[in-house]
């Protein structure tokens, strides 16, 4: 099937609700599309443009991969319902973002697995790409179908889906899989042939080549060994990090994705040993980015994207050796700037007041509590290593240093607890807004989250069961009646989407025909709450003969042969049993160290010896000296005229004046922010243009620190821009300049409609008609309310030009007009695709319609 044409795209795009999922044309986005690519690998992420550009891993990958000679790495995200809806209706493939390739025709497809709630949309993208759901279905000239991630630790409940799934880390591992394959098509071996040699590669699993056979213990199907591969399959493990630098180049999203901002992974593993978090011993062990690696990726970056926010990521950023002194570092280069700095996944015990000082030079960054236990007994068994005092003084820390609000996160149903331990939740809540009362008054504020726990596979819980759900459900309203404070924001996790993510965790290889028969019945989006049906999944189970409860809630002796055991992470099974014997006598175990080694594991030695933080020197932290703060200084103002033209018009007023924040910063620009607790760029614009409507003369006013003259802005701006944006006049503004609310409350306006449109009608007696009425109604609804408002005042001219319409409006006050409901009311019907473009902006006053520019708006600068 051959690349989607422009014009597929604009009309499928014109029917969903958010078109800039699936544009793509990104800044920092690497399209490919040359005779020496001979080799393309689809990025795939189930889940939503939004989640998925938000993965540091999917960054990490599309980088490596892009930078490999013959090789294209692009990108796919799982549809939204409504895309889905309408590719199935026009018979379309799902397309990457980069070439709008359809997904069948690459040469790999990797999934990235970060959720088991995802595990429908993988089959949701398949059956898109025209590929079969089953890797036993597939033939030569389908696309080898991956997967990694750490929900891949155990592949069984999904194995039957991949053709191979990688175990461990990524960045030498997926690069030697494609030049092996590479290597062996060039060969001339067959799809099978390929995937069977590639499931010999280090780190790499493939289902097809392992046995199994049904433990008599527990009923559960394991793998018991290969003849032709490796058994166990070992994980692939980095030790230095410093081998694969984090990217700089990273993609700038058009749209406000989850993580807006430099994210720069910092350290991969912990050392602290929580005994419920899969992710704490799956990624051992600990392993650090240098601070000089650190900061040259953090800088550059900053200005190759724009961002105005870095965060320093880990699982336990706050224990980075000389956090402070590195963030202060920063802040000495970004302050001038206005570039915050976060730093996610902080233990009570980090939360300092120099860090603390650090952080709120330029904004106040949200900032997580995570005791996960409700008293000190619990936070023992789980091996949290934080005391109440340590709660306590971080509550003290953080709302002295000037926050207003705390997020609290707990979890409710691990192993031991009592009901005291639920009620200590909330005790605990209390506690914290009462410090905070203290310090900020009514503006403290908690935010409580609780969610239900899940045995993972590979911790030292992985044998307990989930509790049940109406068991979860009464310890939730108990934390609700003993909060007794509606000022402590209580938020609960959904419990049936937890069990059902149990299931899937602990699942053998069975599993796959229930998810598929869930996918055909209508599962899609499952970790999303308004899409969640627990129902049309029991209903699953059901038909496939398999029990949900058994899944979920069985416990196990720590001898039974588990799904995922022929997978080796490299730390010791005997490990994980002498942990959980701890955890039930309530044995606190240290937190690792180089004097410390508790020798979990195989990789002890590496470890050891090699980049692990500990017993690293590291230099002190270089005191601040405090200083007044100046003046903020005087600003100088600009007026900018753009366009917005072809797939730019697809993305919306807000994530225009993000996508020109982004491009104002990497242009070099000192832009003037406003004071308070988030300093934002002094930026005002001529009314939004709806979605999906092109401008060809809009208007923009931009404060900057320095002087600049106006060509030289200009040019600065446009080299970096994406393509479809253009800015094309500049003028400096003057004391005596009006506001843009002052000179702009009209358009002129061209719909390029087809004769299809017009149905017969002929386009100047519609016209006529229209423009004879005295009322034109339309409905509008906002928040839930209707209200009608009559357009005729409103429209000023409208005339019919073969099949276009041109017409000039009014934008603004009563009875402003939209340009799809002037359309409507002239078709007498609703209409789709139809091309919106905004041809000038117009002054109206006493009936008299004026140019902006005549006004004196801007000047050209060429």
């Amino acid at each position: 099937m051959p690349v989607l044409s422009q014009e597929q795209l604009e009309d499928l795009l014109c029917e969903v609700e958010k078109p800039v999922r699936y544009v793509g044309n990104e800044w920092n986005s690497t399209v490919q599309d040359g005779p020496d690519i001979d080799f393309r690998v689809a990025l795939a992420y189930p889940d939503t443009y939004e989640i998925g550009m938000s993965h540091l891993g999917f960054r990490i990958l599309y980088s490596l991969l892009n930078a490999k000679d013959g090789v294209a790495a692009e990108r796919v995200f799982a549809p939204w319902p409504d895309l889905e809806k309408q590719l199935r209706a026009r018979e379309l493939p799902l397309y990457t973002l980069e070439t709008k390739r359809p997904v069948g025709e690459l040469d790999m497809v990797g999934f990235s697995l970060q959720y088991e709630m995802t595990l429908t949309n993988i089959l949701t993208m398949l059956d898109l790409g025209g590929i079969p759901a089953f890797a036993a279905d597939r033939e030569d000239g389908h696309p080898i179908i991956a997967a990694g991630g750490p929900v891949a630790m155990n592949p069984e409940p999904f194995a039957d889906f991949f053709d191979l799934i990688a175990i461990g880390d990524g960045e030498e591992l997926f690069p030697e899989l494609i030049d092996r394959a590479r290597e062996l098509r060039e060969g001339g071996a067959t799809r099978a042939d390929i995937v069977s040699e590639l499931g010999k590669v280090p780190g790499v699993y493939a289902p097809a080549h392992y046995q199994l056979e049904v433990d008599e213990s527990t009923g559960l199907q394991v793998v018991v060994g290969s003849e032709s591969h490796p058994f166990p399959v070992k994980r692939r493990l980095l030790m230095d990090l410093a081998r694969h630098p984090f990217p700089e180049e990273i993609i700038v999203p058009f749209c406000e994705v989850v993580h807006s901002r430099v994210a720069v992974e910092i350290m991969r593993g912990c050392n602290v040993g929580c005994r419920f978090c899969q992710a704490g011993y799956i990624y051992r062990p600990e392993r650090i980015r240098t601070p000089e690696q650190v900061m040259k990726t953090v800088f550059s970056s900053a200005e190759k994207t724009g961002f105005d926010e870095v965060s320093l990521t880990s699982l336990n950023t706050g224990e980075y050796p000389q956090i402070e002194n590195l963030v202060s570092k920063m802040m000495d280069r970004f302050e001038q700037s206005s570039t915050g700095v976060s730093l996610p996944s902080l233990r009570a015990s980090s939360l300092k007041d120099g860090l603390l000082d650090e952080i709120k030079r330029v904004r106040k960054s949200g900032l997580t509590i995570a005791p996960e236990g409700g008293t000190q007994r619990m936070r023992d068994v789980i091996n949290k290593n934080i005391s109440d005092e340590d709660i306590e003084n971080a509550a003290e820390a953080v709302y002295s240093h000037g926050w207003d609000l705390i997020k609290l996160y707990f979890m409710i149903g691990q192993p031991t607890e009592r009901e005291d331990d639920v009620i200590g939740i909330a005790e605990t809540a209390r506690k914290v807004h009462s410090i905070g009362r203290k310090h900020r008054g009514g503006r403290a504020k908690v935010n409580l989250g609780v969610s239900s726990f899940i045995p993972k596979p590979f911790t030292p819980f992985q044998w307990m069961p989930m509790e049940r759900s109406e068991t979860l459900m009464e310890k939730q309203a108990l934390i609700a009646r003993s909060l007794g404070d509606k000022r402590i924001k209580f938020g609960r996790h959904h419990v049936e989407t937890s069990v059902l993510e149990s299931a899937f965790s602990r699942a053998d290889r069975r599993m796959a025909k229930v998810i598929h028969r869930a996918w055909l019945d209508g599962a899609r989006f499952d970790g999303w709450t308004e899409c969640f049906d627990m129902e049309l999944w029991k209903k699953a189970f059901e038909k496939e003969g398999l029990d949900l409860e058994a899944y979920a809630h069985r416990e196990f002796a720590t001898d039974d042969r588990l799904p995922w055991d022929h997978v080796d992470i490299g730390v010791r099974k005997a490990y994980l049993v002498s942990e959980w014997e701890k955890a039930q006598a309530a044995e606190v175990v240290s937190i690792c160290a180089s004097d410390d080694c508790h020798g979990c594991g195989s990789f002890v030695k590496e470890c050891l010896t090699g980049n692990a933080s500990h017993g690293r020197k590291w230099p002190e932290r270089r005191p601040r000296e405090e200083t007044e703060p100046t003046p903020a200084p005087p600003s100088h103002g600009y007026r900018l005229a753009y366009e917005k033209r072809d797939w730019l018009r697809f993305i919306s007023h807000l994530d225009l004046v993000r996508t020109l924040r982004h491009a104002f910063r990497r242009a070099g620009l000192e832009l003037a922010h406003s004071e308070g607790f988030h300093p934002m760029p002094k930026l005002s614009f001529a009314p939004p243009l709806p979605l999906g409507t092109e401008g060809a003369e809009e208007l923009m006013d931009m404060q900057l620190i320095q002087p600049i003259p106006a060509e030289e802005l200009q040019r600065k701006i446009n080299a970096q821009l994406p393509p479809g944006l253009r800015v094309t006049n500049v003028r400096a503004l003057g004391a005596g300049d009006p506001k843009l609310s002052r000179i702009v409350n009209a358009a002129k306006l061209t719909v390029r409609l087809t004769e299809e449109d017009w149905a017969g009608q002929e386009p100047q007696d519609a016209v006529a008609a229209l423009m004879a009425k005295d009322d034109i109604p339309v409905t509008r609804t906002r928040k839930g309310r209707e209200k009608t408002v009559n357009l005729r005042p409103g429209i000023f001219s409208l005339e019919a030009d073969g099949p276009l319409l041109r017409a000039e409006v009014l934008l603004l006050g009563e009875g402003n007009v939209r340009p799809i409901e002037l359309v409507e009311a002239v078709l007498g019907r609703k209409v789709t695709g139809a091309r919106f473009v905004r041809e000038q902006l117009l002054w109206s006053e006493d009936g008299q319609l004026t140019s902006s520019l005549v006004l004196g708006t801007v000047s050209d600068a060429a």
